[in-house]
């Protein structure tokens, strides 16, 4: 089994940030919400940083105060590579802003040849 590459961001917010700029297999997460509110983790299948005119392949919502893991038996797949914004509203197009270094994720993936 091959191991699996980590992406540590502590401080993921409205802004987008390029994750992995090489097509990956997104084999797991942990994901941490210190905001007073919930904060939704958008992944999207491109090169480029994220915003709100991208459209997210995958939302995950982290409750207040609280943290999700999973790992993926069945990996995503993101051909292009993998950028990530988090913000405080669940549309693709929102901008609402956690506070700094509120969404710490952990990101568990393989590089794909």
């Amino acid at each position: 089994m091959q191991s699996s590459l980590i992406l540590r961001n502590l401080d993921v917010d409205q802004t987008g940030d390029i994750g992995i700029a090489v097509p990956c297999a997104l084999t797991g997460y942990y994901i941490s919400n210190q905001n007073a509110a919930v904060i939704y983790v958008k992944f999207y299948d491109q090169v480029a940083a994220a915003d709100e005119n991208d459209s997210p392949v995958l939302t995950l919502a982290i409750p207040t105060a609280s943290a999700a893991n999973m790992p993926l038996d069945s990996p995503a797949v993101f051909f292009n590579g993998l950028a990530l914004r988090a913000t405080t509203g669940v549309a693709d197009n929102d901008t609402g802003a956690p506070d700094a270094n509120d969404v710490v994720a952990n990101i568990y993936y393989n590089e794909i040849a």
